[in-house]
C-alpha cells in the first residue's frame, strides 16, 4: 500500500478528528489542531489511492528540542508499520533543522506506543503522575538524545 506523508490543512481536521475521538479516551479538540497546523509542526499519513487519512503527527520545537504532542494510528493500520514510517518522517526532518532531542509523554499502558518509540532509541527519564484523564493514569516522559546515538556515548 502506498502512503504519502504531508503537512496538515485546516480541510484535514473534520478527518483527524474522527480518528483522535477512535483513538484516545480524551481527544484533543478542533482548535488544537488548528493551532498546531497555524504555529508548529503538524503531518499526516495519507493512503496515496484514495486519500484517507490513516495517523497523524503534531508536535513544536524549541531551539533543538521537538516535543512530540500527538501521533496517532487509526486502529485498521496499527502493527503494520505506519507509527515507525511517522516517527522516522519526523526524526529525519529534525535532524535536517539540527534538532537533536525529541522528547514526549505516552500512557504507561500503552505498551506497543512505547515499544515502537524504545525502537528508536527513546529513554525513561520519568513519570506524571495521574496525567491522563479517562481513565486516570501516569504517563511516562520520555527522551530521545539523537547526540549521544550519534556519538556513541549513552552517558
Amino acid at each position: 500500500m502506498k502512503v504519502i506523508i504531508r503537512e496538515m490543512e485546516i480541510a484535514d481536521i473534520a478527518m483527524i478528528m474522527n480518528l483522535e475521538k477512535e483513538l484516545f479516551s480524551a481527544p484533543w479538540s478542533e482548535a488544537m489542531f488548528s493551532e498546531q497546523i497555524r504555529g508548529h509542526y503538524a503531518y499526516i499519513l495519507q493512503k496515496d489511492e484514495n486519500k484517507k487519512i490513516i495517523g497523524y503527527l503534531c508536535g513544536w520545537k524549541l531551539l533543538n528540542e521537538f516535543t512530540i504532542t500527538n501521533i496517532g494510528i487509526t486502529g485498521d493500520f496499527q502493527r503494520m508499520g505506519f507509527g515507525t514510517k511517522l516517527v522516522k518522517f519526523i526524526i529525519s526532518k529534525l535532524l535536517h533543522e539540527m534538532c537533536f532531542k525529541i522528547t514526549l509523554e505516552v500512557r504507561e499502558s500503552n505498551l506497543k506506543a512505547i515499544g515502537l518509540y524504545e525502537k528508536f532509541g527513546f529513554e525513561e527519564i520519568g513519570l506524571r503522575s495521574n496525567y491522563y484523564r479517562n481513565p486516570v493514569e501516569n504517563a511516562v516522559i520520555m527522551r530521545l538524545n539523537m547526540l549521544q546515538k550519534i556519538e556513541g556515548n549513552d552517558s
